[in-house]
């Protein structure tokens, strides 16, 4: 009996050993497969990091040829303006004048004259250059006197101003056109009669203009 009882607890002690290595080589089995699975993740994020990555850098790179493209062809086509070369001009009357019909009134004080457009002796705006042109003017009679003049470009009558006052005052009219003008194209105020166009040294009567456009 002693010896049965000796052979069991041996048996015994045998299948625990074994047990506990069973347990022990399934915790390392868990262990390296939790450790795999970990480090094929971090592999995988580093594969999405590096392909993000090479997005970016191929997307830059084609922003950056598509924009130095888009600024040759902006370059080539570019017809800017500026104060050196846009045709821009003003003028104004410094004292009454006495104008004939169909006659350009003649603003001589030039404040403004870019490209040189305005002769202030024949009172004519003559285009340089091919545009899109603002013209303005703006004229006052004399007390109690009408003023009846037009805005002309070329022999083409655009519009007019007509001042008459209602008793012995002053009284003031003014145009703004746009026009298409070509290179040589001539813009001028003209008398509509045998008017006289007041002014003064405070610059009442004047007439501008200026490209806005190509």
């Amino acid at each position: 009996m002693s010896s049965g009882r000796a052979c069991s607890h041996v048996k015994k002690e045998k299948m625990c050993r074994e047990k506990k290595s069973n347990r022990e080589q399934k915790r390392m089995s868990v262990d390296q497969s939790y450790t795999s699975t970990k480090t094929m993740k971090l592999i995988n994020y580093a594969n999405v990091l590096a392909l993000l990555f090479l997005f970016e850098i191929v997307c830059a790179s084609s922003q950056g040829r598509h924009k130095k493209n888009y600024n040759k062809r902006k370059d080539a086509k570019c017809q800017c303006l500026n104060r050196d070369t846009t045709p821009a001009f003003s003028a104004a009357l410094t004292d009454k004048q006495h104008v004939a019909t169909n006659t350009a009134v003649k603003f001589d004080k030039v404040v403004t004259n870019i490209q040189d457009g305005y002769d202030p002796a024949t009172g004519i705006f003559t285009a340089p250059i091919d545009g899109v042109y603002h013209i303005s003017s703006t004229v006052i009679s004399r007390q109690g006197q009408r003023v009846f003049v037009s805005l002309y470009h070329n022999d083409v009558k655009i519009t007019s101003i007509w001042v008459s006052p209602a008793d012995a005052t002053y009284e003031m009219g003014t145009t703004n056109m746009v026009l298409d003008l070509k290179e040589g194209d001539e813009v001028a105020i003209r008398s509509r009669g045998n008017y006289v166009v007041h002014s003064s040294s405070d610059f009442y009567s004047s007439f501008s203009g200026f490209m806005i456009s190509k």
